[in-house]
């Protein structure tokens, strides 16, 4: 029953706990918006710098991400950033 009332909890408030999936598309974004700010929009190698991001950062994404509450107004304000700072310094806190 505690369950139900905690999911239903985190459901009202727009929130969900950060699954490895969402914590990838966090740094997936944020990849994207420092290569953008270094003028590198070549599809390949954005597709290559998330990849490699992902490999090297994969435990400390698990340790530091995974888990945490995610509300859903922080998601659309990551899809909304114009810079990987407004991530970590806006949309993140």
């Amino acid at each position: 029953m505690l369950t139900v009332v905690v999911a239903a909890a985190f459901a009202l408030a727009g929130c969900h706990r950060a699954t490895e999936q969402d914590c990838e598309k966090i740094l997936d974004r944020i990849v994207e918006l420092e290569l953008k700010d270094q003028g590198i929009q070549d599809p390949a190698t954005v597709a290559s710098r998330k990849a490699d991001a992902r490999a090297k950062r994969h435990d400390d994404l698990i340790k530091s991400c995974v888990g945490k509450r995610l509300p859903q107004s922080s998601l659309r304000c990551i899809e909304k950033a114009q810079s990987a700072d407004e991530i970590t310094e806006k949309c993140l806190r």
